[in-house]
């Protein structure tokens, strides 16, 4: 099985994009960015595991989502993608590297390969050759040279 660990804020939203988005409905992803998260699943097969903050909205159990969670699984779900699993939350002080960590250690799954997509870039250690780095501060988060990379490291089983 291959993974896609997805962080949310900064790979499928920007600061461009707050810019002009709906502040009054909900509208924290940025469409647009969906058909990169799915050109990388349609190349690869990988599943998605949401390694965002986002995760503790979401549950595998539909019905236990709350709204943000229900919000994530419809957009989604517009351009034929679905969330597989979420890492666990370790904590405060816990690094995002070593929730994913976790999950690999933890999963019953074998996994051929996987990729970390996130804006932020320190502190991913020895996850560093599976880490592609998204900016959104002066970019629009996830673009066609990082589906091109994750696209890379899911297909050269590291």
């Amino acid at each position: 099985m291959k993974i896609i660990f997805l962080d949310i804020d900064g790979v499928l939203n920007s600061r461009a994009y707050d810019r002009r988005r709906n502040w009054d409905e909900q509208t924290d992803i940025d469409e647009t960015r969906l058909p990169f998260i799915k050109e990388i699943v349609d190349a690869t097969n990988a599943k998605i595991v949401l390694s965002s903050t986002w995760r503790q909205h979401w549950n595998k159990d539909s019905n236990r989502c709350d709204s943000d969670g229900r919000y994530i699984n419809k957009t989604f779900a517009k351009f034929g993608l679905s969330i597989f699993d979420k890492t666990q939350d370790l904590g405060i002080t816990a690094l995002r590297r070593d929730e994913i960590s976790k999950w690999l250690e933890d999963t019953d799954e074998e996994i051929e390969s996987f990729v970390i997509i996130d804006d932020y870039r320190y502190g991913w250690g020895d996850l560093s050759e599976h880490f592609v780095k998204t900016e959104p501060n002066f970019r629009l988060g996830i673009e066609k040279e990082h589906v091109e990379k994750a696209i890379e490291i899911l297909n050269k089983n590291i």
